[in-house]
């Protein structure tokens, strides 16, 4: 049975391609002997341009004064940092002090307060910038310590604090 089917297969390839063959020969000889017209498409109309509608003037009317955009420009003033005060204090080992405040560099106060001082064996203690400084004397270390804070209380509690007791002995504040 399955030799039948292919010897049917055969036999349909061998008609219909010879068929085939037959029939583009005398189709080609007919398309050489006629010019076939080919069919064009039909002009198509131009698609309308888009044309979007004109946008509505604006003009925004702004209240006049001090405040107007319209005034002229000044531009805001510039920062200044808030003015910058130092003070020191420096003691002696007798307990003589010199003290100074609302210089305009560290080192001019320290130098000052050296100044101030009467003894010559004289150290700085404490620095301090737009606060107060203090000095405290410790009885039982024989030791003098400064200390600083935001106000002269601050300042003595901190001095007496970092001398581990005793009492304050001087105090001084910049201008703030």
């Amino acid at each position: 049975m399955a030799v039948v089917i292919v010897l049917v297969a055969v036999f349909v390839l061998v008609i219909g391609g010879g068929a085939i063959l037959w029939l583009g020969f005398h189709v080609g000889d007919s398309a050489r002997k006629h010019a076939v017209a080919v069919p064009t498409l039909p002009d198509l109309p131009t698609p309308p341009t888009y044309s979007p509608p004109p946008l509505p003037s604006y003009s925004p009317s702004f209240p006049s004064g001090p405040d107007s955009p319209t005034d002229t420009y000044s531009p805001p003033d510039t920062y200044s940092p808030p003015p910058q005060y130092y003070g020191a204090i420096a003691v002696a080992s007798d307990g003589s002090v010199g003290k100074s405040w609302d210089y305009s560099s560290a080192s001019a106060a320290e130098k000052r307060a050296l100044n101030e001082c009467p003894r010559s064996h004289c150290k700085v203690l404490v620095g301090f910038m737009n606060s107060c400084g203090a000095v405290a004397y410790n009885p039982r270390t024989n030791r003098y310590w400064g200390g600083r804070g935001a106000t002269k209380t601050a300042a003595e509690k901190d001095a007496i604090s970092n001398a581990g007791g005793g009492h304050w002995i001087t105090w001084v504040c910049t201008t703030r």
